[in-house]
């Protein structure tokens, strides 16, 4: 890796970035807020996701929270010394990021025109993004200069596919990323709602009963909406339900090939859209990186 990337890369705490990667001195992550009893506490530091599952299931009013502001991607735009800069956003339609994004890049620009701010919606949430900005990461590393990461991420995020199931949709339906009426007769019939996430939209599959159940059309739905001649990169993400992992990565080399399925751990503010009982997978096209 070059000793200083030509581009650096931008994503929010969503992106749930492995703490080595997004530890790395050219990868600023904006964290998001989350607001608790009137105090605001910055998503994955002020408190960790079991810690917020936990206040899910007790009494009070639920928590809230709140995409980063424009200030808060100026003051990480200004920090950043590379004068090439990606940042990654899921969709406008679920949050306001993009829009924070792309306002901080304005009112940089008159102050350091030198500095190119590119913003991209990966079209995608959750593990989905998560490995859009893993190939980012790599692309950056790799030394691409940002015309040619902007290119490949675009390549990358326009495979992506996410999968996953629910214990139940009020969440989704509290977060405005699903309708009302999508979200209720899962909850009334007990089942697990199984959704799609693909180039920017929400899409629900059906409702599946068990566990064990969901775990498997999981697995089998992300291979039907997979191309079979794609080489692919996995990985499968949970709520409070780390024992379903195995199993689910299981399906995963039954169906895929006895490849690498990586284990996201989400933040809080996930847990926070989803709800307790969240497991999915997603894949995105291993697309190698040109010299």
């Amino acid at each position: 890796m070059p000793s200083k990337p030509a581009t650096a890369l931008v994503v929010d705490s969503g992106a749930c970035l492995p703490p080595a990667l997004g530890e790395s001195p050219w990868i600023s992550v904006v964290p998001m807020s989350i607001e608790i009893d009137g105090r605001i506490m910055r998503d994955g530091i002020d408190i960790s996701a079991p810690e917020l599952y936990r206040r899910l299931a007790g009494p009070g009013p639920l928590p809230t929270s709140s995409s980063p502001s424009p200030g808060d991607y100026l003051k990480v735009f200004r920090a950043i010394q590379s004068s090439e800069v990606v940042c990654l956003t899921i969709p406008e339609r679920y949050s306001m990021m993009g829009r924070s994004a792309r306002v901080a890049a304005e009112m940089l620009r008159s102050e350091l025109p030198e500095k190119k701010i590119e913003i991209l919606d990966t079209g995608t949430a959750a593990g989905g993004y998560t490995l859009v900005a893993e190939a980012a990461a790599a692309a950056c590393a790799a030394g691409l200069e940002q015309e040619r990461v902007v290119a490949h991420v675009r390549q990358v995020a326009a495979s992506v596919r996410v999968i996953a199931a629910l214990e139940t949709m009020r969440f989704l339906v509290r977060s405005g990323r699903v309708p009302a009426l999508a979200g209720l007769s899962g909850d009334l019939l007990h089942v697990r709602p199984l959704f799609a996430f693909a180039g920017g939209d929400v899409r629900r599959l059906g409702l599946v009963r068990g566990t064990r159940r969901a775990l498997r059309a999981v697995a089998e739905h992300l291979r039907e909406q997979t191309p079979p001649d794609t080489e692919v990169r996995l990985a499968v993400f949970c709520g409070d339900s780390p024992w379903a992992i195995p199993e689910l990565t299981a399906h995963l080399h039954e169906l895929f090939g006895e490849r690498p399925v990586e284990r996201l751990n989400l933040t809080p503010v996930i847990a926070l859209h989803t709800g307790p009982g969240l497991i999915g997978a997603a894949a995105v096209a291993d697309i190698p990186l040109r010299p």
